[in-house]
């Protein structure tokens, strides 16, 4: 494998998950339009489809760019043939860099002639570096909690473990086990703990933890990338709000009393400093929106319990399934038609002779004014 190749797979995955997310994006403003907002469980299961599209998108993309699909939806061809119809007032010269302008960047930085695509790869390799240390202290802390706590309760998958470490119950997994962990505090308070246990059992049910562990995984990759931070973002949020609302539809606590622990839970949270671990698990309170506080979390959270009070919300787990189809084809689509294809189609050799062409008038032009 050559610089150019390694160099080549790094931005075509960052311009996928860009892509992803701008589909689920598209997917999430059509179901707030729709009147579907609260629909929490399908738009987290249509998240959770997209992240894996484009996890199986390296596998799935040599089967797609065999199709004849794959040639008449070109995002470059069809470009190109909205040139030679006259629809875009440039060069030859300037379509063919625009056309060929991906290649030519991954060129100049694969062989270092690039100082900008240079400054870009160091960047990508000190974030990736730091979000890799970061990872790792977060393991450290996890794996400290676990082993300064003792086990309350064990079964053949699952470890309940009290740990003085912490201030805010988590759920994490190893390689075969599931671990929650609860803070010693918490004990004084019988019901929060029973409360904990449903909560993160649920997380467990929905795979939320599987689903962290491999959006952490991913992190450093795409630590820079826009795209990766919108879906975790959405899907840790959506997952939060699913469980609350599976929790209690389970009628295990009225919603009055589990919006009250949460809040003292969160107060003591806020009061106290323990090295919490913030990556590899799913906390009781939810993570912090992205450029907001854990409040904001939480707010959201209590609102929406309140709402389905007055509100249920019923989801359909076929409809669900249905859309996260939809949204599966619409990521491979859309990579077939961002990818470049195997052979020259015919805008693309048209192109070239109209380049030839101008280059020809060119040179013959420069011939006549020597004379």
């Amino acid at each position: 494998m050559t610089a150019h190749d390694i160099v080549g797979g790094v931005v075509w995955g960052h311009l996928m998950v860009l892509m992803a997310a701008l589909v689920f994006a598209v997917f999430e403003v059509f179901f707030a339009l729709s009147g579907q907002r609260r629909h929490f469980q399908t738009r987290r299961r249509a998240g959770l489809a997209v992240c894996a599209s484009v996890m199986v998108l390296p596998f799935a993309l040599p089967f797609l760019m065999a199709t004849p699909y794959a040639a008449s939806v070109n995002v470059t061809d069809a470009v190109v043939a909205q040139y030679l119809k006259g629809n875009i007032a440039i060069s030859a010269f300037e379509m063919e860099a625009l056309v060929d302008l991906r290649k030519t960047w991954v060129l100049e930085t694969a062989k270092g002639a690039s100082v900008f695509g240079k400054a870009i790869l160091v960047v990508l390799a000190v974030a990736a570096l730091a979000r890799t240390a970061y990872l790792l202290i977060n393991v450290q802390r996890i794996r400290r909690a676990i082993l300064e706590g003792r086990v309350l309760r064990q079964t053949r998958r699952l470890s309940v473990v009290v740990s003085p470490t912490v201030e805010v119950p988590f759920t994490t997994r190893g390689l075969w086990r599931y671990y929650v962990v609860i803070p010693s505090s918490l004990l004084r308070d019988p019901t929060a703990v029973s409360m904990t246990l449903g909560h993160e059992l649920q997380h467990i049910r929905q795979c939320d933890v599987d689903a962290e562990v491999m959006l952490a995984l991913a992190s450093p990759a795409l630590v820079l990338n826009p795209g990766y931070w919108y879906l975790s973002g959405r899907i840790r949020k959506l997952g939060e709000l699913a469980c609350d609302r599976a929790y209690l539809a389970r009628r295990l606590k009225d919603a009055h009393s589990y919006s009250l622990r949460l809040l003292n839970i969160a107060r003591r949270a806020a009061a106290a400093t323990p090295r919490q671990p913030a990556a590899f698990g799913v906390p009781l309170l939810g993570r912090p929106l992205p450029w907001l506080a854990r409040k904001s979390m939480l707010k959201s959270r209590i609102v929406e319990i309140a709402t389905d009070l007055d509100r249920p919300a019923r989801e359909t787990k076929w409809g669900g399934v249905v859309l996260s189809c939809t949204l599966c084809l619409a990521v491979f689509a859309g990579a077939t038609s961002l990818s470049n294809a195997s052979d020259w189609s015919h805008e693309r050799i048209m192109l070239s002779t109209v380049v030839n062409l101008e280059r020809i008038n060119e040179l013959n032009t420069l011939a006549q004014r020597s004379w």
